[in-house]
């Protein structure tokens, strides 16, 4: 896992995406195994931030990102629920919208690492020493209005469908318009569990495998 200087990937990680409710209002986890990638094209220099299903090994989302248009950072108000704390969100400031993720790395203890190499890679931010200086969140630097309601906290272990794990979230901006037309997204966090004993569960529990 590094910033490679050239064409090629730059930093990869396991890790799921959240998907829209039918509402529009709020998004929960994608319990499917996943993989984040930031890669840098050869040929013309593109970079790209792609979403793989690890199970099927398919490319479901692909992701072009200039340099200064993008932000990857930890949805601090995540903290305050239990079971689904480890949520970071992708946002364009050209087009305003946002694509949440959840870490399903074994240990938290490499998020904030994770974070903000991505946020330096889709930001052409080479150097180690840049690494956490724009990731810490977008944002924490957005008004705070922008940022209504965005926990209800869960206290026991989902089981099903459980509402324990949702967590409303207005950030001012467009959601994923594959999962919601509405114009102001919002954040869930899902009750299921994920495929299996390979990964992270949706408030840090850990991978016990060694590859997944």
């Amino acid at each position: 896992r590094h910033l490679a200087r050239r064409g090629g990937t730059m930093i990869e990680f396991r890790c799921g995406k959240m998907k829209m409710d039918a509402n529009g209002t709020t998004v929960r986890p994608d319990t499917r195994k996943g993989k984040l990638t930031v890669t840098k094209a050869e040929e013309d220099g593109l970079t790209h931030l792609t979403w793989t299903d690890r199970s099927q090994g398919l490319v479901e989302d692909d992701f072009i990102i200039f340099p200064g248009d993008a932000s990857f950072s930890y949805v601090e108000q995540a903290k305050e629920n239990a079971k689904n704390n480890r949520v970071y969100a992708l946002k364009f400031d050209s087009t305003k919208k946002c694509h949440f993720f959840w870490m399903q790395e074994p240990s938290a203890d490499k998020d904030e690492e994770l974070c903000s190499k991505v946020h330096s890679a889709i930001n052409g931010q080479e150097n180690p020493s840049d690494w956490g200086a724009g990731a810490a969140g977008s944002l924490g630097q957005m008004d705070q209005a922008q940022i209504l309601a965005m926990l209800t906290q869960g206290r026991h272990m989902p089981q099903g469908d459980d509402s324990s794990m949702d967590i409303p979230l207005s950030l001012g901006a467009e959601p994923d318009a594959e999962f919601s037309p509405s114009p102001s997204g919002a954040l869930a966090g899902s009750t299921a569990q994920p495929e299996g004993p390979g990964d992270a569960a949706p408030g840090g529990g850990e991978d016990r495998s060694a590859e997944g």
